[in-house]
């Protein structure tokens, strides 16, 4: 009997675990800088919350499987580095040790680059002394370490270290060069991304990359998107292999947002169901903010089912319309759940088009500028100026090398101190003369052609662009915006 009453509690535990077991997390698509989308997602996320409960994966496990966002920028890591270093030369070693610590945590969450691996190099150096001030010499030497082995060349200043630190540091360069090695190879799809070890550029994919054994952190990337940070214990020759399509969903600085591609070479259909599969959850929930050129702005929310790779449903909200009131997310929120749609909801037809509309433009709303070209007497007017003025011009050039040539042969006469004959007095005033006629017409047909010339391109390129409409098409409306 007690067995059996076992059996059952364990049944009855495992089954509701499995309720409370996190089935649906909520992303925003966009761009992930832009503030109303965050704000959105973040109120969209409670109301969501309120009807589905620990169904939802909290943000804390979001950041645990897709890497914590940074709670500092590269410029404040830098003003914490250069605070610890007034600290350490004020004898308050321990407050100095815990800002590097807690600066060097952070170092890991941004961005890798140049800028970064100075920080990260200036604040070991800082941290070696500092250990070292507290007879931590095994501890003090890792910290020198950390940036020899990944910046062998790296050369202490002489103006901030002193002299024995500088023969430690030489020391340890040559042990590190004589250590043993292992092989970490890289390799990225597509190739040709840029492989940062601890934040230092150390060549392209694929790359073969000899270290020292040890625990380093490794991004595959570009400047402007990078993969999700791999900590890679090194201890053998070991492989990376990195999917540059899945990881760069998400930038590293921020969640739970996915950055909309501006390339168009990966949907973001596909990354969102790859960010799916990596936080383990059935359902996705894709908030996105739409703002057309003219008309209302929309905020939409698709569900897509990573079992199946489908959009479930799909709906969005007109914003800051005369119907709109508090309870638009909170409508939005049910019908993500139930699938009911409420007055405010605009719900769209999974079954039209592609896979997921996610992939195509916004469900509540598509804008597509028409620009209606009205050619008017400008056109014909402007060609005529435009081929006068380019005639004009043409003369011009040809009158200044007439009146080049006339001046020339008038010169001639007198070069060397001599003059002409008095039966060559008239050709030579003439030559004169020709010279000053020619040079004023030049000058004539260069303003003409100057003027023409640029009025006549001016009537041709404007003509057609002072009206222009804007047709937005949305659910049971469309409006026309323009100037008329």
């Amino acid at each position: 009997m007690v067995s059996i009453r076992a059996g059952l509690l364990a049944v009855v535990l495992t089954s509701s675990g499995a309720v409370a077991a996190p089935r649906m997390a909520l992303v925003a698509l966009g761009d992930c800088k832009d503030p109303d989308l965050l704000r959105y997602a973040r109120q969209f996320e409670e109301r969501l919350s309120e009807r589905v409960g620990p169904q939802l994966l909290p943000e804390e496990q979001f950041q645990a499987r897709v890497g914590p966002p940074p709670t500092h920028a590269l410029d404040e890591a830098r003003r914490q580095v250069s605070t610890a270093e007034n600290l350490f030369y004020n004898d308050r070693v321990a407050d100095s040790l815990a800002l590097l610590d807690q600066t060097l945590a952070e170092l890991e969450r941004l961005p890798p680059g140049p800028e970064r691996a100075k920080i990260f190099g200036d604040a070991q150096l800082i941290r070696g002394m500092t250990l070292s001030a507290q007879r931590r010499r095994d501890a003090s030497d890792d910290a020198f370490r950390a940036v020899l082995r990944v910046d062998p060349r790296h050369v202490m200043s002489p103006d901030a270290f002193s002299p024995t630190f500088r023969q430690r540091f030489e020391k340890l360069r040559t042990e590190l060069a004589r250590a043993r090695k292992a092989r970490l190879s890289v390799q990225s799809q597509p190739a040709g991304a840029t492989v940062y070890v601890d934040g230092f550029a150390l060549g392209h994919s694929p790359a073969t990359l000899d270290l020292v054994p040890g625990t380093y952190q490794v991004v595959v990337g570009r400047p402007d998107a990078y993969s999700f940070p791999h900590l890679v214990q090194l201890r053998e020759d070991t492989s990376l292999r990195v999917d540059l399509a899945f990881e760069q969903t998400i930038p590293p600085s921020r969640a739970p947002c996915l950055q909309q591609p501006r390339d168009g070479r990966e949907t973001p259909l596909g990354n969102a169901l790859k960010l799916a599969l990596l936080l383990e959850v059935d359902q996705l929930v894709v908030l996105r903010l739409d703002r057309p050129a003219a008309g209302p702005s929309w905020l939409s929310a698709a569900v897509l089912n990573a079992q199946t790779a489908q959009r479930t449903r799909e709906g969005g909200i007109q914003l800051g319309s005369g119907r709109s009131g508090g309870d638009d997310l909170g409508e939005l929120a049910r019908f993500v759940v139930t699938g009911e749609a409420g007055e405010r909801v605009v719900p769209v037809n999974p079954s039209t088009g592609q896979a997921s509309v996610l992939a195509l433009p916004p469900p509540a709303a598509v804008s597509q500028p028409q620009v209606i070209s009205t050619r008017t007497w400008r056109t014909p007017t402007g060609i005529a100026l435009t081929a006068t003025g380019a005639v004009a011009l043409g003369l011009g050039v040809l009158f200044q090398v007439k009146a080049n040539d006339s001046a020339s042969k008038f010169n001639q006469a007198y070069a060397g101190g001599a003059a002409p004959l008095p039966s060559q007095v008239g050709t030579v005033d003439g030559y004169r003369s020709d010279a000053h006629t020619q040079q004023t017409l030049a000058y004539v047909g260069y303003a003409v052609g100057a003027v023409a010339l640029g009025t006549g391109l001016w009537l041709w390129i404007t003509d057609g662009k002072a009206t222009g409409t804007t047709v937005v098409a949305g659910p049971g409306s469309v409006s026309v915006a323009g100037r008329f």
